[in-house]
């Protein structure tokens, strides 16, 4: 049993983005266990992209190695509605099980995918988007997880019920109803206690492991678990975190010429020097080094 489908059975998980292998290194130096790569944040900082399925499944895959061998963290990698047809569905679950991916999430969505930010998102029929989960279920070799994700918000709470229950059927281990536009408004619109009962209705419902985004305003990861939530991913605050102190420095920088007014506002917690090395694990590197004989 992988340990993150055993820690599931135990309790709850929350899974943080992380972006690149440093992020992943720092989230488990946190205390994290699990982290999640997110389709957006790969394209923005390996692509400098927005979210609109520029990259290949290979460098997805590359990149999915990297940090899961740099950070030793279970890894859940959003691999958007598979990268093409059945075939290349298929190579894209066993890549990424190469890779040593703990669990991907994939879409129902209609190509040309679209983020929920952007809009204009389309779902393919259920026949299909059944297809792909039970494909990618039956390609798997590993007990790497299977997430079906829906985009059938866009319909109604009924249709995004309907296709969980499919997907869980065909062998998907978690589901995750995407709820930007809930019945006709938006879900931006409904207070943070309309949101935990949206949420727990559909928990409810669907009758299956349920993945969620960020908890509501005011909210915790563990009020999502106390109504029945099995795992809670944030993709997009750490780098949203990275991005807005990078903004700051450059603009310190553009303003003054020097580092030395951001640094003096916010001291670095993790010096570029040897204290992010020794976080890298110097240490091990150095061991290595000293064991050759040197002439």
């Amino acid at each position: 049993m992988s340990t993150l489908r055993a820690r599931l059975k135990e309790g709850g998980v929350v899974a943080p983005g992380a972006h690149d292998a440093l992020t992943a290194v720092l989230a488990r130096r946190a205390g994290f266990n699990t982290i999640y790569v997110s389709g957006f944040a790969f394209e923005a900082t390996q692509l400098a992209a927005p979210d609109m399925g520029m990259a290949t499944m290979t460098e997805l895959a590359a990149h999915v190695s990297h940090i899961d061998s740099a950070a030793g963290v279970e890894v859940i990698c959003d691999v958007d509605t598979g990268f093409g047809g059945p075939n290349s569905l298929h190579r894209t679950v066993r890549e990424l099980e190469r890779s040593g991916a703990a669990a991907i999430q994939i879409e129902d969505q209609a190509e040309p995918k679209r983020c929920p930010f952007v809009g204009g998102r389309q779902v393919v029929d259920r026949d299909t988007a059944v297809a792909r989960i039970r494909i990618a279920a039956e390609s798997r070799q590993s007990d790497m997880l299977i997430i079906a994700r829906t985009d059938a918000d866009e319909i109604s709470t009924d249709e995004v019920v309907e296709r969980c229950r499919l997907f869980a059927a065909a062998g998907a281990d978690l589901v995750l109803p995407m709820v930007r536009n809930l019945d006709g408004r938006p879900i931006t619109d409904r207070t943070p206690s309309e949101r935990m009962r949206i949420c727990e209705d559909l928990v409810e419902r669907i009758g299956h492991p349920v993945v969620t985004l960020d908890p509501p305003a005011g909210h915790t990861a563990q009020d999502l678990f106390d109504i029945g939530v099995s795992l809670v991913i944030m993709p997009l605050a750490s780098l949203e975190a990275a991005t807005t102190a990078v903004v700051e420095y450059f603009d310190s920088l553009r303003d003054t010429g020097s580092s030395e007014a951001h640094t003096t506002a916010y001291p670095p917690r993790l010096a570029a020097n040897l204290d992010m090395m020794n976080a890298l694990g110097l240490a091990e590197y150095l061991e290595r080094d000293e064991a050759m004989p040197r002439r």
